[in-house]
């Protein structure tokens, strides 16, 4: 199965989960979750309580940062669970990672795994294999930023895996070239771009004002740190790793 194959079929199993996750809520933990606090800021509060519970292991699907505060509280709570020894591995769209707010606070947490991935809409953790955290932030709905802990095994066993099908798909950012400022940061994406788009090394160079040596050098480090082998190879898997905007796609 081709990786677009797979980043759909895992994108359809989550909508799936979610739905199941918001009717069980609904159901099974409607009197539970009545007492769940509804405002967001009390909601991410809550969610990092259950997590700074964990011993071994926290998948965590983040689809967004809502700002400094937000991005302050989920570092600290990241940097709780490295120096517990946990393994903690986060989830988020490019745009998350590429954010001066999650660079601020969450990256510079120390063994924290990240990955980024286009599919992932709504807030997901699996805590030790077990607990299922599901903030339901369905617009428009009575309770709608409530957050539901789920411990019935079966369905903590699906997310589990279905996050973990995610997190093998994911691409690692490429912090060399996606975090690095400045002139040469610039020449990086420009580089990216023209790759992307099929340029000849010597018109590129041209376009870009460089040698053709100087911009071969470019390529050359661009699809080392891509693993890849081909440029227009490099142009994607860069867009899917959040190095360039998603206009390839």
């Amino acid at each position: 199965m081709g990786s677009d194959n797979l980043e759909e079929t895992l994108g359809q199993a989550l909508r799936l989960l979610e739905s199941a996750v918001h009717h069980h809520r609904r159901s099974a933990l409607a009197s539970a979750s009545a007492e769940l606090p509804v405002d967001g800021e009390a909601v991410a509060g809550w969610v990092a309580r259950l997590v700074l519970r964990a011993e071994r292991d926290v998948i965590w699907s983040l689809p967004e940062v809502t700002g400094e505060d937000h991005a302050r509280l989920v570092g600290q709570t990241l940097a709780q669970l490295a120096g517990k020894g946990v393994r903690t591995r986060m989830l988020c769209p490019p745009a998350v990672i590429r954010g001066a707010a999650w660079q601020r606070s969450v990256g510079t947490v120390a063994r924290l795994e990240v990955r980024v991935f286009e599919g992932v809409r709504q807030e997901l953790v699996v805590v030790d294999g077990a607990a299922v955290i599901a903030p339901d932030a369905s617009p428009g709905e009575p309770g709608g930023s409530r957050a539901s802990m789920i411990q019935n095994s079966t369905v903590a066993d699906m997310l589990h895996q279905l996050l973990c099908g995610m997190w093998d798909t994911a691409q690692r950012p490429m912090r060399p070239l996606s975090f690095e400022g400045g002139a040469r940061g610039r020449v990086l994406r420009e580089v990216l771009t023209l790759m992307a788009e099929g340029y000849k090394d010597d018109a590129a160079a041209r376009k870009l004002g460089l040698s053709v040596r100087t911009y071969r050098r470019y390529v050359a480090d661009i699809m080392r740190d891509l693993q890849v082998e081909s440029r227009f190879q490099a142009g994607v898997r860069a867009v899917r790793a959040g190095l360039m905007e998603s206009d390839l796609e």
